[in-house]
């Protein structure tokens, strides 16, 4: 199922996790942002042809951060489409199987053991903050994840899990999946102070609509 968000941004919810997959569309292609679980490959590529696009038209494929829930499905999207896999320098060797996985000690054991199946993940593109991919700037906002990032057109706001929308209010990133809460704070911050209509977050619905405000007011603790 894909749900349209605005008229530039789809989105494909992940039930399991209350995850999201985006696409960013342009006239000749489209951008994903995040990839889910293992296994949701055939979601995505379904979602695809159902906005009359093919997966020959993906233009790139951007991971917010190495977690399983949001690259579990990078290599098997990037088999079908031929797209390059873009994510920060700093989350790269950790997602190539090069560096161990960065979490908590408090992490729940299923989510620490679920990386023994994790498959390691080969990006084409490294990032920098500042840069660029079809119209949206790159953000290092680490914390989460070292290489965590969000990814910014003046409107949208994709966040990652560095903002996040649950019972009923705009929320910072889940201590017992961050790495370092106190980097990530400054980072919430960051994104604090840019204004953007539409807030993606990873977990959870959309905010459309003067989403900077409310994520401001949500998070006022942190200001």
């Amino acid at each position: 199922m894909v749900l349209q968000v605005t008229s530039r941004v789809y989105r494909v919810p992940v039930e399991e996790t209350n995850g999201n997959i985006y696409f960013y569309v342009q006239e000749d292609g489209l951008i994903i942002i995040d990839t889910g679980i293992p296994g949701k490959d055939g979601l995505v590529l379904d979602s695809i042809r159902s906005l009359g696009f093919s997966p020959s038209q993906v233009k790139a494929i951007v991971l917010t951060h190495y977690h399983l829930d949001h690259s579990g499905s990078a290599n098997a999207i990037r088999s079908a489409t031929g797209a390059k896999i873009y994510v920060h320098r700093d989350d790269a060797p950790i997602l190539e199987g090069l560096v161990p996985p960065q979490l908590p000690k408090e992490a729940p054991r299923e989510a620490v053991e679920a990386y023994r199946w994790f498959k390691p993940v080969k990006p084409d593109v490294v990032l920098n903050d500042g840069d660029e991919v079809h119209g949206l700037r790159v953000i290092h906002v680490p914390g989460h994840t070292p290489g965590s990032i969000a990814l910014y057109d003046g409107e949208h706001l994709f966040a990652g899990d560095n903002l996040n929308f649950r019972d009923g209010r705009v929320q910072g990133p889940p201590p017992l999946f961050t790495a370092d809460m106190q980097r990530a704070r400054e980072s919430v911050r960051r994104l604090l102070s840019l204004d953007f209509r539409v807030l993606l977050p990873g977990h959870g619905e959309p905010v459309v609509g003067d989403a900077s405000a409310r994520a401001r007011q949500d998070l006022r603790e942190l200001l």
